[in-house]
């Protein structure tokens, strides 16, 4: 049967009629927030990690590798200061007021915006050259933030030929929310969210830096990670393990055992510090200031609240050394603590015996704090406790974003021809597992699923699960969980078995260096010592793939782990 010309037509405009709407769905799909687009509530993992990030509502953790800027944010409630994260589509006139994430912009802050406006443009126009990356490592702990600020700051202000030197925060700007302790000591010292560096902000990729003539410092690590290629590095401050990398670096300062990286940066720069001290004491006029190089008390603020909450406000037996003392007796005075401070804790008492130094204001003293704890002043000790509450308020995250927020790579070479190198992932976790399984709605079943999706996102082998916390009793603990991976490089479960039972072996016989127990906090606590040692925890039904362990050794954090890990 012919269809008559005319109803030909009529078939064309319909189908015609149909374009405008379809491109407004499209527009309309791209316009939206990522929060409010429709999404599929079941996991596509399986099936399609781009697929799953994109169109699961079950997708809650960011992916490196994706390109989006646009990503969804990990919790729409967390409140007070992690609702300071500034919108992506924040406005530029409120840049310029310095009102960015709500916190009124400092000195500091000042500096930090002009130096990203400054290389990005440099960047852009293909003149990058004589700029200096300072970052700390991928962790993106508060140590790493504040060391890398403070060593950019410091590097600008006193060596002419850094005047073009800029800190890197490798954390992704969406992600800093997973780190509630880092927002609160940057809010502490007026620098808003919207004036540091992060990599997807950069127009060209990490691994082009070096080309474009960009020099790298680092701090809080000794090696460059791999996304920056083969940089070259001129400076390195760290309290880790020397990988004997970068060996001609003109400045290649490793102290360990140190408690933080921040010490050390204070440590390099004390001097040169202290000679601004004595010159601006003799200042008449603002003016005079401005044309003197002072550093700001918000940086001594900053790089104060990194060493109390990697030394635990400097606590005696913990990882305090006498570099950490020296340079937490230094900032102290200079801080905007110290400043804004109307108490007068044993510190002051004693300020007249102690050995002299000039706040800021000129009128103040360094005390040197004393070892044993007996003169850290209040005020400190109360800003350690805040910041540990805040660091350990976990409750909101889920468990692919407490395996996240303080993360770390690594590679694993092996005698195997199969898998000559693994990808580890470690993980240190501020929750005991016991009370982490009780957040999961299927216990360790729906826990070891989640660590599955995670190690399949980020191509792992093997994950490792570091926990710290203290117990009712308030005493530290720690806990170390090994989960190995088939399917990857490791093509069956009988060779992850084989796998994990080589970890373990070397990982037991660390001897006092972990001192590692069988994990069963899941035993009733009232079943008799015969009864313990028959029943078996939940996580040995899946003792093929994943080991807990209970570690004695509460003093060994990832940088003891790590190398029992990726040792040949």
């Amino acid at each position: 049967m012919r269809i008559p010309r005319n109803s030909k037509s009529l078939c064309i405009l319909l189908s015609f009629a149909f374009i405008p709407p379809l491109l407004l769905i499209i527009i309309l799909v791209n316009y939206l927030n990522e929060s409010m687009r429709i999404c599929l509530p079941f996991s596509l993992s399986r099936l399609s990690n781009t697929a799953h990030q994109h169109l699961s509502c079950s997708s809650t953790y960011y992916s490196p590798n994706s390109n989006s800027d646009s990503r969804r944010p990990y919790s729409t409630n967390l409140k007070g200061i992690m609702a300071d994260l500034p919108s992506s589509n924040s406005n530029s006139n409120d840049h310029a007021n310095g009102i960015g994430n709500g916190v009124s912009e400092g000195q500091l802050a000042s500096f930090l915006r002009a130096q990203k406006k400054n290389f990005l443009d440099d960047l852009k126009g293909g003149q990058a050259d004589g700029w200096t990356v300072f970052m700390g490592n991928e962790a993106g702990d508060l140590d790493s933030i504040a060391s890398s600020i403070g060593d950019a700051y410091l590097s600008s202000s006193f060596l002419p030929s850094l005047k073009k030197s800029i800190p890197l925060i490798l954390t992704p700007q969406v992600l800093m929310t997973l780190r509630p302790e880092n927002l609160l000591a940057l809010k502490l010292s007026s620098i808003p969210i919207d004036t540091l560096l992060h990599p997807e902000q950069l127009p060209i990729p990490p691994t082009d830096l070096s080309s474009a003539g960009i020099k790298f410092g680092l701090v809080d690590h000794n090696k460059l990670l791999p996304q920056f290629g083969a940089g070259e590095v001129t400076s390195i401050i760290d309290h880790h393990d020397d990988e004997h990398a970068h060996t001609d670096a003109s400045i290649r300062e490793i102290t360990v055992p140190t408690g933080s990286c921040a010490s050390l940066v204070t440590k390099h720069f004390q001097s040169r510090w202290k000679d601004t001290l004595s010159s601006s004491s003799s200042f008449t006029s603002t003016q005079e200031q401005e044309q003197e190089q002072v550093i700001p008390a918000e940086l001594a603020t900053l790089l104060l609240s990194a060493i109390l909450i990697d030394t635990t406000g400097l606590r005696p037996g913990r990882k305090a050394t006498s570099d950490d003392y020296a340079a937490a007796s230094f900032l102290y005075p200079l801080s905007s603590l110290a400043l804004n401070s109307n108490s007068n804790s044993k510190s002051n008492s004693n300020s007249s015996s102690s050995s002299p130094g000039v706040n800021p204001n000129g009128n103040g003293h360094i005390v040197e704090f004393s070892t044993d704890g007996s003169n850290i002043p209040e005020d400190l000790t109360a800003l350690t406790e805040n910041l540990q509450t805040t660091k350990m308020d976990v409750s909101t995250l889920t468990t692919p974003q407490l395996l996240l927020r303080d993360y770390k790579e690594y590679s694993l070479p092996t005698s195997s021809s199969s898998f000559p190198t693994l990808k580890i992932g470690l993980s240190t976790v501020p929750l005991g597992l016991k009370k982490w399984l009780l957040k999961e709605s299927e216990g360790f079943e729906s826990f070891l699923k989640s660590v599955d999706g995670y190690m399949v996102d980020k191509t792992l082998d093997i994950e490792g699960v570091l926990t710290s916390f203290n117990n009712a009793e308030g005493k530290h603990r720690r806990e170390l969980a090994i989960v190995v991976r088939s399917g990857g490089v490791i093509k069956t479960p009988e060779e992850a078995h084989k796998v994990l039972e080589e970890l373990k072996r070397g990982l037991e016989g660390s001897g006092d260096i972990l001192d590692l127990k069988k994990w069963d906090k899941d035993v009733a606590k009232d079943s008799t010592k015969a009864e313990v040692t028959a029943s078996a925890s939940v996580w040995e039904s899946h003792g093929d793939v994943v080991m807990v362990w209970k570690q004695g050794n509460a003093k060994s954090t990832r940088k003891q782990v790590a190398p029992l890990l990726v040792s040949d």
